[in-house]
Protein backbone atom coordinates (compact mmCIF):
# COMPACT_ATOMS: atom_id res chain seq x y z
CA UNK A 1 0.00 0.00 0.00
CA UNK A 2 1.32 3.72 -1.09
CA UNK A 3 1.18 6.25 1.72
CA UNK A 4 2.76 9.43 2.50
CA UNK A 5 4.26 11.06 5.83
CA UNK A 6 5.26 14.13 6.21
CA UNK A 7 7.98 15.06 8.66
CA UNK A 8 8.05 18.47 10.37
CA UNK A 9 10.36 20.20 12.55
CA UNK A 10 8.93 22.82 14.68
CA UNK A 11 9.48 26.71 14.05
CA UNK A 12 12.38 28.40 15.85
CA UNK A 13 11.94 28.61 19.14
CA UNK A 14 12.82 31.45 21.33
CA UNK A 15 15.99 29.30 22.80
CA UNK A 16 17.57 28.05 19.68
CA UNK A 17 17.54 32.04 18.91
CA UNK A 18 19.87 32.70 22.03
CA UNK A 19 21.72 28.91 20.55
CA UNK A 20 20.91 27.07 24.11
CA UNK A 21 20.29 23.69 24.56
CA UNK A 22 16.43 22.95 24.94
CA UNK A 23 15.43 19.66 25.66
CA UNK A 24 12.45 19.05 27.46
CA UNK A 25 12.22 23.18 28.37
CA UNK A 26 8.71 23.97 27.00
CA UNK A 27 10.05 27.27 25.59
CA UNK A 28 7.84 29.07 22.95
CA UNK A 29 8.38 29.83 20.00
CA UNK A 30 10.70 32.57 17.76
CA UNK A 31 8.70 34.93 16.03
CA UNK A 32 10.75 33.71 12.81
CA UNK A 33 9.49 30.53 14.18
CA UNK A 34 5.66 31.81 13.30
CA UNK A 35 6.99 32.87 10.37
CA UNK A 36 8.10 29.14 9.54
CA UNK A 37 5.10 27.51 10.44
CA UNK A 38 2.82 29.78 8.23
CA UNK A 39 5.24 29.30 5.63
CA UNK A 40 5.37 25.40 5.86
CA UNK A 41 1.26 25.36 6.13
CA UNK A 42 1.28 27.25 2.78
CA UNK A 43 3.28 24.75 1.37
CA UNK A 44 1.15 21.95 2.49
CA UNK A 45 -2.41 23.89 1.92
CA UNK A 46 -3.50 21.62 -0.45
CA UNK A 47 -2.75 17.80 1.50
CA UNK A 48 -5.44 15.88 3.11
CA UNK A 49 -4.30 14.61 6.36
CA UNK A 50 -5.40 11.11 7.34
CA UNK A 51 -3.75 11.68 11.15
CA UNK A 52 -1.61 13.76 13.10
CA UNK A 53 0.77 13.53 16.06
CA UNK A 54 2.71 15.91 18.08
CA UNK A 55 4.78 15.81 21.07
CA UNK A 56 3.66 17.63 25.18
CA UNK A 57 6.00 20.60 24.19
CA UNK A 58 4.24 24.09 22.72
CA UNK A 59 6.74 24.37 19.62
CA UNK A 60 5.83 21.43 18.25
CA UNK A 61 2.01 22.01 19.07
CA UNK A 62 1.89 25.26 17.60
CA UNK A 63 3.36 24.82 14.52
CA UNK A 64 0.69 21.68 14.05
CA UNK A 65 -1.96 24.18 14.31
CA UNK A 66 -0.66 26.94 11.92
CA UNK A 67 -0.09 24.35 9.89
CA UNK A 68 -3.54 23.01 10.43
CA UNK A 69 -5.11 26.34 10.33
CA UNK A 70 -3.65 26.59 6.96
CA UNK A 71 -4.85 23.52 5.17
CA UNK A 72 -7.27 24.08 2.18
CA UNK A 73 -8.46 20.45 2.07
CA UNK A 74 -12.07 19.54 3.36
CA UNK A 75 -10.19 17.57 6.11
CA UNK A 76 -11.08 18.67 9.67
CA UNK A 77 -8.62 18.08 12.97
CA UNK A 78 -9.97 16.95 15.86
CA UNK A 79 -7.76 17.33 18.91
CA UNK A 80 -7.13 13.96 20.94
CA UNK A 81 -4.95 14.31 24.07
CA UNK A 82 -2.61 11.36 24.49
CA UNK A 83 -3.80 8.91 27.36
CA UNK A 84 -3.14 9.84 30.91
CA UNK A 85 -2.41 13.27 30.58
CA UNK A 86 -5.74 15.19 30.30
CA UNK A 87 -9.24 14.22 31.29
CA UNK A 88 -11.05 13.49 28.00
CA UNK A 89 -14.16 12.82 26.49
CA UNK A 90 -15.22 9.69 24.51
CA UNK A 91 -15.65 10.78 20.53
CA UNK A 92 -16.45 8.52 17.55
CA UNK A 93 -15.08 10.46 14.47
CA UNK A 94 -16.83 11.03 11.82
CA UNK A 95 -16.05 12.09 7.94
CA UNK A 96 -14.57 14.69 6.99
CA UNK A 97 -12.98 14.33 10.27
CA UNK A 98 -9.64 13.08 11.44
CA UNK A 99 -7.36 12.81 14.20
CA UNK A 100 -4.38 14.95 15.77
CA UNK A 101 -2.80 13.38 19.03
CA UNK A 102 -1.68 16.29 21.08
CA UNK A 103 1.17 15.05 23.96
CA UNK A 104 2.85 12.01 22.50
CA UNK A 105 5.75 12.38 24.82
CA UNK A 106 7.39 9.28 22.88
CA UNK A 107 7.82 12.12 20.42
CA UNK A 108 9.67 14.56 22.43
CA UNK A 109 13.15 16.22 21.69
CA UNK A 110 15.68 14.33 23.18
CA UNK A 111 16.89 15.32 26.77
CA UNK A 112 19.37 17.26 27.53
CA UNK A 113 19.74 16.99 31.23
CA UNK A 114 22.14 19.10 33.25
CA UNK A 115 22.52 20.76 29.50
CA UNK A 116 19.04 22.07 29.71
CA UNK A 117 19.20 25.86 29.15
CA UNK A 118 22.54 26.73 28.97
CA UNK A 119 24.49 28.10 26.00
CA UNK A 120 25.79 25.87 23.38
CA UNK A 121 28.88 27.87 23.18
CA UNK A 122 29.56 28.17 27.00
CA UNK A 123 29.58 24.37 26.74
CA UNK A 124 31.77 23.86 24.20
CA UNK A 125 34.15 26.55 25.62
CA UNK A 126 34.65 24.64 29.38
CA UNK A 127 33.87 21.26 27.99
CA UNK A 128 36.16 21.23 24.73
CA UNK A 129 35.09 20.56 20.73
CA UNK A 130 35.09 17.03 21.23
CA UNK A 131 32.76 16.51 24.26
CA UNK A 132 30.71 18.98 23.13
CA UNK A 133 30.16 16.88 19.88
CA UNK A 134 29.41 13.66 21.34
CA UNK A 135 26.86 15.26 23.55
CA UNK A 136 25.08 16.79 21.13
CA UNK A 137 25.83 15.17 17.88
CA UNK A 138 26.53 11.21 19.08
CA UNK A 139 24.44 8.79 18.92
CA UNK A 140 25.16 6.98 21.98
CA UNK A 141 27.03 9.58 24.34
CA UNK A 142 24.31 11.23 26.83
CA UNK A 143 24.88 14.43 28.75
CA UNK A 144 24.83 13.57 32.16
CA UNK A 145 21.16 12.84 33.85
CA UNK A 146 20.43 13.26 30.00
CA UNK A 147 19.59 11.06 26.80
CA UNK A 148 21.61 10.27 23.78
CA UNK A 149 20.51 9.62 20.51
CA UNK A 150 20.12 6.15 21.10
CA UNK A 151 17.86 6.30 24.14
CA UNK A 152 15.80 8.88 22.05
CA UNK A 153 15.33 6.15 19.43
CA UNK A 154 14.40 3.59 22.22
CA UNK A 155 11.11 5.41 22.70
CA UNK A 156 10.35 7.02 19.43
CA UNK A 157 10.78 3.57 17.18
CA UNK A 158 8.38 1.61 19.29
CA UNK A 159 5.47 4.01 19.51
CA UNK A 160 6.04 4.76 15.47
CA UNK A 161 5.89 0.93 14.53
CA UNK A 162 2.69 0.59 17.21
CA UNK A 163 0.99 3.54 16.24
CA UNK A 164 1.65 5.52 12.97
CA UNK A 165 3.09 2.29 10.84
CA UNK A 166 -0.62 0.58 11.03
CA UNK A 167 -1.84 4.10 9.57
CA UNK A 168 0.84 3.96 6.26
CA UNK A 169 -0.12 0.71 5.97
CA UNK A 170 -4.01 1.71 5.38
CA UNK A 171 -2.48 3.81 2.76
CA UNK A 172 -3.21 7.31 5.14
CA UNK A 173 -1.09 10.30 4.34
CA UNK A 174 0.45 11.19 8.22
CA UNK A 175 2.18 14.29 9.42
CA UNK A 176 4.40 14.18 12.30
CA UNK A 177 4.93 17.76 13.82
CA UNK A 178 8.09 16.90 16.10
CA UNK A 179 12.05 18.11 17.38
CA UNK A 180 15.52 17.44 15.66
CA UNK A 181 16.39 14.53 17.52
CA UNK A 182 12.79 12.56 17.77
CA UNK A 183 12.63 13.28 13.81
CA UNK A 184 16.81 12.13 13.25
CA UNK A 185 15.32 9.21 15.14
CA UNK A 186 12.79 8.50 12.47
CA UNK A 187 15.35 9.30 9.81
CA UNK A 188 17.69 6.87 10.97
CA UNK A 189 15.34 4.18 10.93
CA UNK A 190 13.65 5.65 7.59
CA UNK A 191 16.77 5.58 5.48
CA UNK A 192 18.78 3.20 7.43
CA UNK A 193 21.62 5.80 7.82
CA UNK A 194 23.92 4.56 10.50
CA UNK A 195 25.26 5.33 13.85
CA UNK A 196 28.38 7.43 12.61
CA UNK A 197 26.39 9.22 9.49
CA UNK A 198 23.68 10.31 11.66
CA UNK A 199 25.81 12.50 13.56
CA UNK A 200 26.08 14.81 10.78
CA UNK A 201 22.31 15.36 9.88
CA UNK A 202 20.61 18.29 10.47
CA UNK A 203 17.08 18.41 10.75
CA UNK A 204 16.07 22.28 9.83
CA UNK A 205 13.20 24.45 11.48
CA UNK A 206 9.78 24.67 9.94
CA UNK A 207 10.56 22.90 6.64
CA UNK A 208 8.30 19.71 5.41
CA UNK A 209 9.87 16.75 4.66
CA UNK A 210 7.43 14.08 2.69
CA UNK A 211 7.75 10.66 2.08
CA UNK A 212 6.13 8.56 -0.40
CA UNK A 213 6.13 5.44 0.68
CA UNK A 214 5.22 1.57 -0.18
CA UNK A 215 3.88 0.23 3.54
CA UNK A 216 3.70 -3.45 4.20
CA UNK A 217 4.06 -6.16 7.28
CA UNK A 218 5.43 -3.58 9.32
CA UNK A 219 8.08 -2.65 6.62
CA UNK A 220 8.64 0.82 4.73
CA UNK A 221 10.05 1.49 1.41
CA UNK A 222 11.15 4.83 0.17
CA UNK A 223 9.51 5.62 -3.17
CA UNK A 224 10.05 9.01 -2.94
CA UNK A 225 11.42 12.01 -0.57
CA UNK A 226 10.41 15.94 -1.54
CA UNK A 227 11.95 19.36 0.21
CA UNK A 228 10.12 22.25 -0.64
CA UNK A 229 12.77 24.53 -2.80
CA UNK A 230 12.13 27.25 -1.01
CA UNK A 231 12.66 25.48 2.43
Amino acid sequence: MQATLILIRHGKSVWNAENRFTGWIDVPLAEDGWREAERAGRQLADVAFDVAYTSHLQRAICTLEVVLRENRSDRQPIFIPAEGTVPRERYRLQEPEYPVHLHVTALAERHYGDLQGLNKDDVRRRHGEEQFHKWRRGYDTPPPNGESLKDTCERVLPYFSREIIPQLERGGTVLISAHGNSLRALTKELEGISDEEITGLEIPTGVPISYRLEAAGGRLKILDKRVPEDG
